[in-house]
């Protein structure tokens, strides 16, 4: 802004100095343009001088838009709003206050007509002289409205918001994929074999005991003793001794620290060097001593990795010939061996570039690695990087060239955010051969069964197949299953009839499907495989069973030949004609090969791995010799416990299936009877008749999610598997053996002549008869949705067996009798009428089953003791069996927490067990008396209620005191 104010008269329009008028936009030279322009700084220079003269002593002159004119030093009343503002503003900041006010009241000016009077130029804060003039309203700070609004607009105040807030539209989350991550190994995962080399000089052994600690880069494996389960074990002369430890992830080898500990004062060890090997990666450190260990003596030794031979690996990749086959993700692999596994090892080729794996393309590559040994399996991945990054794997070999050995990996599917589960990775095993199509020879008959499993969606339209390998390298073509019926529905076993020539014993299948059409995904339950065998391979079993027996023959002969004793020589006479009798029965050519491939899997492209081809194995093959010789069957009850927290019940259908360790599976059984089942805090039990799978390994338990509320907290399930008779006879002659085994240990050390009557004595031992075999499989999740991990179906493995007797009351020395006292608190309410149970447990482990207690009367008031008396468990629980649990270290005790009012005030527990036959004898030869029983004092004093103190239903109680009682 220019500063510099110089007034000029009404006559003189141009400047003397350069011939400039002032106007609106700025100064100008009306010279060079018409009269127009002229006429018009005429008229605005006579303005200038005329506001000049009537306002020189009451306004000052501004600059503000580029011309001469003034501001007002007393503002008027109508320039600012008495509604707006509570104090008039301050002239100095704001010039004019009122947006919509542009004429005054003409009393304002009235003070400010005065005589004119001269001014000096360089006196700037002089005001101008005046001369009286007409009144006026017109506001001459600015020329219009629009211009007066434009000027003052950011010194208008803000008008009151009066309207509602405005609701603020919030979004929902968008429903992304649930990111599965890997499971990171537990601490105690990884195994180390530790190799102890003695020294070769005089008395370098030691019968001592001896202790390592190992110290790594990342962590620590404390004190451990180096010893075998042999109780006369110690470190002889020149000789290695490994010893496996399990530990946490040490990392780099630094430091171990070497302890022996002898009982002789004068016991020494001379150590030579110690090596520690990783088995998961396969490094080797080496820790040199070369000196004597006193007694209490201990070394600290540096470790030094030892050096390992590289070999090449020539890795053949091949990629699908499929669309969308090809990937332009990071590609890794990972090799597993016998002698450890490899670090990840990124597949790059640097002559091609990003050209890589391409669809239908072989990519080559040769990776320098430590001996890995016999490869078991690798791990294949990718980053998933990049557009449309899926990539359909084909198959990879590798090849050792010391010694040459080429490993087959087959895979034959895709691997993808959109496959499956969504891993990006896949484990696939090696195969040292591929089997050979045989499309001649002599042919067979197979006769496959195929169960598809009782799923939601598991049927499929698509075309099936099955190829049948055998153990010699032999393997029929593809071969469709496919007949008139609507085949391979949800449920359904069908059986299908080949003619295809002879692989020999079978000992795996591969069965798959076209993916054709729409829903193509098949859930398939398991394969069965009669295969007939020819007249050639059955005599060959019956020469081979032939030359079994004679040698068994010759064997009894001589037994009975060299036995002196005329009781022995009998019995055993006796048994031999039996065993001959029976191997006159067998000796029956086989008619056919049964083999079962479980497998419980999706072959879907969008479930399980995503493959629609899968190598199933044979997990179980027999030999049967005719038609009618069905496949044994066994009865399983199958009890299940819901948990006791809130919702826990669910009305989804539940299934189960359970599976041995010989492989073998049962079908997916779905759990109903008639009742309202899996209920908060309910036992329920089934029966149910499937195939013999001798000792379970583990079990799938799961829902189909359906219904309201549908998730479901189990607490455990126990399946109790009722013997055949067949495994009763084998578990007899087992118990007589081992009973005759440890006679004979006694015999010895008794005199020659007490041998007869120990032999009469072994004849009269009575041998228990097993009823059942009760497996455990604990739980205690949720199976729902939307509780915990999400999933609606679980594999249980199994964390306890027992073997049940047949009357295990007569058993004397396997059971006893038990009192059980209970009080209840004198407290408002404390009494129950809920279900209240007790079970007990031993010092060593063993406990009872639950034990209700309910003696037909009003049990559990206020204030009340009520006592029960068991003689054994299954004076309550028919159809289980308790063993004696000898000291009881605590017990559970709880209630179902059911009717009105179920919360129950518990004072103490008492539980006399009465000591057994054997068990009383032991005290007697120690010189004590002999008791009767063994009272055990477990206190409460704390609610089982779900409405009151920590809202438990459920109690473990400590002995605190433990006395014996006497006649």
């Amino acid at each position: 802004m220019n500063r510099e104010r110089k007034y000029i008269s009404r006559t003189r329009i141009t400047d003397p100095e350069n011939g400039t008028v002032p106007t609106c936009v700025g100064k100008i030279n009306p010279k060079l343009y018409g009269d127009g322009l002229q006429n018009l700084c005429r008229k605005t220079q006579d303005n200038l001088s005329r506001l000049s003269t009537n306002m020189a002593d009451r306004l000052e002159p501004c600059l503000q838009y580029g011309i001469k004119h003034w501001h007002p030093n007393d503002r008027p009343k109508s320039a600012y709003s008495a509604k707006s503002y509570a104090t008039p503003p301050d002239p100095k900041v704001v010039r004019w206050h009122d947006t919509n006010t542009m004429f005054a009241d003409s009393r304002i000016f009235d003070n400010v007509r005065r005589p004119v009077t001269d001014i000096s130029e360089d006196n700037e804060s002089d005001s101008l002289s005046m001369t009286p003039g007409p009144k006026t309203t017109f506001c001459y700070i600015c020329s219009t409205l629009e211009e007066h609004q434009r000027h003052l607009l950011q010194y208008r105040p803000k008008r009151p918001v009066s309207a509602k807030p405005r609701i603020e539209y919030v979004a929902p989350k968008p429903r992304l994929k649930k990111k599965i991550e890997e499971v990171e190994p537990n601490i105690g995962d990884c195994l180390y074999r530790v190799d102890i080399y003695t020294g070769d000089k005089v008395n370098a052994g030691t019968s001592g005991e001896v202790y390592i600690t190992m110290k790594g880069s990342r962590d620590v494996l404390y004190k451990t003793r180096l010893a075998k389960k042999t109780s006369n074990f110690s470190f002889m002369r020149n000789t290695k001794e490994s010893f496996f430890l399990k530990g946490p992830r040490l990392g780099n080898l630094e430091i171990i620290t070497i302890e022996h500990e002898g009982g002789k004062k004068n016991l020494r060890w001379y150590l030579d060097r110690v090596e520690i090997t990783d088995m998961k990666s396969g490094m080797i450190w080496v820790f040199k001593c070369q000196d004597w260990l006193d007694n209490s003596d201990s070394r600290d030794l540096i470790g030094k990795e030892k050096e390992q031979p590289i070999i090449d690996y020539d890795i053949t990749v091949y990629t699908g010939n499929k669309s969308f086959g090809g990937t332009d993700a990071n590609i890794s692999l990972t090799m597993y061996g016998a002698n450890g596994q490899s670090q990840k090892i990124l597949l790059v080729d640097s002559s091609k570039g990003q050209t890589c794996f391409e669809k239908g393309g072989v990519d080559r590559f040769r990776i320098p690695q430590r001996d890995l040994g016999e490869l078991k399996k690798i791990r294949i991945e990718h980053d998933g990087k990049g557009v449309a990054s899926g990539w359909h794997l084909e198959k990879i070999t590798i090849t050792t060239n010391a010694p040459k050995q080429i490993y087959y990996f087959l895979y034959g599917g895709f691997i993808g955010k959109d496959v499956g589960k969504g891993h990006l990775y896949r484990e696939i095993f090696a195969k040292k051969s591929l089997p050979k199509e045989v499309t001649t020879g002599p042919k067979t008959t197979y006769l496959v069964t195929v169960q598809t499993g009782d799923v939601k969606y598991a049927g499929t339209d698509a075309n099936v197949f099955i190829q049948i390998c055998g153990k010699d390298g032999k393997a029929t073509r593809k071969i469709k299953l496919d007949d008139a019926r609507n085949n391979f529905e949800r449920g359904a076993t069908e059986q299908f009839k080949l003619e295809a020539p002879d692989v020999g014993t079978i000992s795996h299948i591969i069965v798959g499907h076209d993916n054709f059409g729409p829903g193509a995904g098949w859930f398939l339950d398991e394969v069965k495989i009669k295969r007939y065998i020819l007249k050639k391979e059955a005599n060959k079993y019956v020469k081979k069973e032939e030359k079994k027996r004679e040698k068994k023959e010759q064997a009894l002969r001589k037994s009975r030949e060299n036995s002196p004793d005329q009781k022995r020589k009998q019995r055993r006479d006796e048994d031999s004609e039996e065993e001959e009798e029976d191997n006159r029965r067998k000796l029956v050519p086989p008619l056919y090969e049964e083999c079962v491939f479980p497998c419980n899997e999706w072959l879907a492209n969008d479930e399980g791995d995503g493959l629609v081809e899968k190598e199933l194995k044979c997990a179980s093959s027999m030999l049967r010799f005719s038609e009618d010789e069905q496949e044994e069957k066994v009865h399983y009850t199958v009890i299940v416990h819901t948990g006791n927290v809130k919702f826990a019940g669910t009305d989804a259908d539940v299934f189960i299936q359970m599976f041995g360790e010989n492989g073998r599976c049962s079908r997916r059984t779905k759990l109903d009877d008639s009742k309202n089942n899996f209920e908060k805090g309910m036992e329920d039990i089934f029966e149910l008749d499937d195939i013999n799978l001798g000792t379970l390994s583990h079990i799938v338990i799961g829902h189909d999610d359906s219904g309201m509320g549908a998730g479901w907290f189990l607490d455990d399930v126990i399946i109790r598997k009722h013997l055949s008779q067949k495994e009763i006879k084998a578990h007899k002659q087992k118990e007589k053996k081992k009973f005759k085994d440890q006679m004979k240990a006694k015999g010895k050390q008794k005199k020659k002549r007490q041998e007869s009557d120990t032999e009469d004595e072994d004849d009269e031992v009575p041998i228990r008869t097993p009823d059942y075999e009760e497996f455990h499989f604990p739980c205690n999740k949720w199976l729902d949705s939307k509780e915990g991990d999400g999933e609606i179906e679980r594999t249980l493995k199994c964390k306890k067996k027992q073997l049940h007797y047949e009357g295990g009351v007569n058993q004397g020395e396997h059971s006893t009798m038990y009192q059980i006292i209970v009080t209840t608190g004198n407290k408002s309410f404390a009494g129950t009428d809920a279900n209240v149970y007790i079970q007990l447990h031993g010092r060593k482990g063993q406990e009872t089953p639950r034990l209700p207690l309910d003696d037909e009367k009003n049990n559990f008031e206020k204030g009340q003791i009520d006592v029960f008396k068991r003689l054994d468990v299954n004076a309550v629980i028919l159809t289980i069996e308790s063993v004696d649990v000898g000291p009881v270290s605590y017990v559970t005790i709880g209630h179902d927490d059911s009717g009105p009012g179920a919360g129950w005030y518990l004072d103490e527990v008492k539980v006399r067990r009465y000591i057994q036959k054997n068990e009383a004898k032991e005290y007697v030869k120690r010189g004590r008396q002999k008791p009767l029983y063994e009272e055990s004092v477990l206190p409460c004093k704390r609610w089982l209620s779900s409405s009151d103190d920590d809202k438990k239903t459920e109690r473990q109680l400590k002995c605190e005191q433990r006395t014996l009682h006497y006649d």
